[in-house]
Protein backbone atom coordinates (compact mmCIF):
# COMPACT_ATOMS: atom_id res chain seq x y z
CA UNK A 1 0.00 0.00 0.00
CA UNK A 2 1.16 3.52 -0.47
CA UNK A 3 -0.27 6.92 0.03
CA UNK A 4 -1.03 8.68 -3.24
CA UNK A 5 0.42 12.16 -4.04
CA UNK A 6 -3.02 13.15 -3.67
CA UNK A 7 -3.36 12.54 -0.07
CA UNK A 8 0.28 13.43 1.01
CA UNK A 9 -0.84 17.22 -0.51
CA UNK A 10 -4.37 16.54 1.39
CA UNK A 11 -2.08 16.51 4.57
CA UNK A 12 0.18 19.15 4.03
CA UNK A 13 -3.13 21.85 3.24
CA UNK A 14 -5.03 20.34 6.42
CA UNK A 15 -1.77 21.04 8.50
CA UNK A 16 -0.95 24.73 7.57
CA UNK A 17 -5.20 24.93 8.09
CA UNK A 18 -4.90 23.68 11.04
CA UNK A 19 -1.86 26.11 12.44
CA UNK A 20 -4.62 28.54 11.90
CA UNK A 21 -7.16 29.84 14.50
CA UNK A 22 -10.32 27.67 13.67
CA UNK A 23 -12.65 29.64 11.47
CA UNK A 24 -9.99 31.03 9.03
CA UNK A 25 -10.70 31.36 5.47
CA UNK A 26 -8.44 30.45 3.17
CA UNK A 27 -7.75 30.63 -0.70
CA UNK A 28 -6.92 28.15 -2.81
CA UNK A 29 -4.25 29.67 -4.32
CA UNK A 30 -2.77 30.94 -0.57
CA UNK A 31 -2.67 26.74 0.47
CA UNK A 32 -0.91 26.19 -2.80
CA UNK A 33 1.74 28.15 -2.63
CA UNK A 34 2.22 27.67 1.24
CA UNK A 35 2.37 24.04 0.74
CA UNK A 36 4.18 23.71 -2.63
CA UNK A 37 1.11 22.27 -3.61
CA UNK A 38 -0.19 22.46 -7.82
CA UNK A 39 -3.50 25.13 -7.29
CA UNK A 40 -5.57 22.78 -10.05
CA UNK A 41 -5.01 19.83 -8.15
CA UNK A 42 -5.10 21.16 -4.76
CA UNK A 43 -8.96 22.52 -6.00
CA UNK A 44 -9.90 18.92 -6.25
CA UNK A 45 -8.83 17.86 -3.33
CA UNK A 46 -10.29 20.72 -1.68
CA UNK A 47 -13.44 20.23 -2.86
CA UNK A 48 -13.89 16.42 -1.89
CA UNK A 49 -12.53 17.50 2.01
CA UNK A 50 -15.90 19.95 1.32
CA UNK A 51 -18.10 17.04 0.20
CA UNK A 52 -16.80 14.79 2.79
CA UNK A 53 -17.29 17.82 5.77
CA UNK A 54 -13.63 17.75 6.89
CA UNK A 55 -13.92 21.18 4.88
CA UNK A 56 -16.70 23.90 4.67
CA UNK A 57 -16.30 25.75 1.62
CA UNK A 58 -17.46 29.51 1.24
CA UNK A 59 -18.21 31.60 -1.87
CA UNK A 60 -17.74 35.32 -1.92
CA UNK A 61 -15.70 37.58 -0.73
CA UNK A 62 -14.71 36.57 2.19
CA UNK A 63 -15.54 33.18 1.22
CA UNK A 64 -12.55 30.44 0.88
CA UNK A 65 -12.25 26.92 2.88
CA UNK A 66 -12.16 26.55 6.13
CA UNK A 67 -11.72 23.73 8.44
CA UNK A 68 -15.38 21.85 9.14
CA UNK A 69 -14.39 20.79 12.14
CA UNK A 70 -12.08 21.14 14.96
CA UNK A 71 -8.59 19.66 14.17
CA UNK A 72 -8.58 17.05 17.25
CA UNK A 73 -11.82 15.78 15.33
CA UNK A 74 -10.38 15.07 11.91
CA UNK A 75 -8.87 11.85 12.00
CA UNK A 76 -6.45 10.58 9.19
CA UNK A 77 -8.18 7.77 7.97
CA UNK A 78 -11.52 10.09 7.26
CA UNK A 79 -9.08 12.00 5.44
CA UNK A 80 -7.66 9.23 3.24
CA UNK A 81 -10.77 7.95 2.74
CA UNK A 82 -12.35 11.59 1.15
CA UNK A 83 -9.52 11.46 -0.49
CA UNK A 84 -8.73 7.97 -2.04
CA UNK A 85 -11.39 6.26 -1.22
CA UNK A 86 -12.08 2.87 0.48
CA UNK A 87 -8.63 1.49 1.85
CA UNK A 88 -7.68 -1.63 1.00
CA UNK A 89 -4.57 -3.22 1.12
CA UNK A 90 -4.61 -5.94 -1.00
CA UNK A 91 -7.97 -6.26 -3.78
CA UNK A 92 -9.37 -9.40 -1.72
CA UNK A 93 -10.88 -6.69 0.56
CA UNK A 94 -12.29 -4.22 -1.58
CA UNK A 95 -16.31 -4.77 -1.46
CA UNK A 96 -16.65 -3.94 -4.60
CA UNK A 97 -14.21 -7.09 -6.10
CA UNK A 98 -16.21 -10.59 -5.96
CA UNK A 99 -12.66 -12.55 -4.96
CA UNK A 100 -13.22 -16.15 -5.70
CA UNK A 101 -10.56 -16.82 -3.19
CA UNK A 102 -11.56 -15.41 -0.22
CA UNK A 103 -12.76 -18.62 1.50
CA UNK A 104 -10.00 -20.76 0.59
CA UNK A 105 -7.01 -18.35 0.42
CA UNK A 106 -4.63 -18.98 3.56
CA UNK A 107 -3.66 -15.21 3.40
CA UNK A 108 -6.83 -13.60 3.42
CA UNK A 109 -7.42 -13.85 7.45
CA UNK A 110 -3.94 -12.30 7.77
CA UNK A 111 -4.76 -9.63 5.14
CA UNK A 112 -7.93 -8.63 6.67
CA UNK A 113 -6.46 -8.43 10.06
CA UNK A 114 -3.63 -5.78 9.00
CA UNK A 115 -6.26 -3.50 6.90
CA UNK A 116 -8.34 -3.59 10.39
CA UNK A 117 -5.58 -3.11 12.36
CA UNK A 118 -3.95 -0.12 9.98
CA UNK A 119 -7.65 1.52 9.57
CA UNK A 120 -7.64 1.16 13.60
CA UNK A 121 -4.39 2.98 13.86
CA UNK A 122 -5.04 5.71 11.58
CA UNK A 123 -8.21 6.89 13.23
CA UNK A 124 -6.25 7.06 16.52
CA UNK A 125 -4.29 10.02 14.44
CA UNK A 126 -6.10 13.12 14.66
CA UNK A 127 -5.25 16.55 12.63
CA UNK A 128 -4.65 18.15 15.71
CA UNK A 129 -1.56 15.12 16.75
CA UNK A 130 -0.47 15.66 13.15
CA UNK A 131 0.05 19.85 13.32
CA UNK A 132 1.44 19.72 17.04
CA UNK A 133 4.68 17.99 15.42
CA UNK A 134 5.13 20.53 12.82
CA UNK A 135 4.58 23.57 15.15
Amino acid sequence: MKITRACDYTIRALVYMAQHPMGTAFMRSDIAKECNVPDSFLGKILQNLAKSDILVSERGKKGGFRLGKEPNKICMYDVIVAVDGPLNINNCLDEQVDCCYDQSCCAHKMWKDVQADLIEKLKKYSLADISEGCQ
